[in-house]
């Protein structure tokens, strides 16, 4: 609780400071604002915006969800998760049980 305290008094100053304190012409405030709304973020934020939401952008969504449809389905269906069948993998392929394998076992 005392920690908890502490924190909100450390966030209360640190608000109050760069609302109030002045560094050069503005307050830190101040200049966040300015760069915030400066021609040049405003054409980073529309550049990013733009890419975001860009045809290739939605055709890459498309492919991950067709990728993915085998193995939804397959959870969906509960039949195991069924992720080396979909990936294209033989249902036969054994995984090494590493906790078995000397190897891979911890010394005792």
């Amino acid at each position: 609780m005392i920690r908890f305290v502490i924190y909100v008094l450390v966030a209360i100053v640190v608000v109050w400071f760069a609302t109030t304190v002045k560094l050069g012409e503005y307050t830190c405030a101040g200049h966040v604002k300015r760069i915030w709304e400066s021609e040049e973020t405003r054409d980073l934020r529309d550049g990013i915006k733009k890419k975001a939401t860009s045809e290739s952008t939605e055709e890459l969504v498309d492919e991950m969800k067709e990728g993915a449809k085998p193995v939804v389905d397959r959870l969906k269906n509960g039949s195991g998760s069924g992720t080396r069948e979909a990936a294209g993998g033989e249902t036969g392929d054994q995984v090494p049980d590493t906790a078995k394998d000397p190897a891979t076992s911890p010394a005792e």
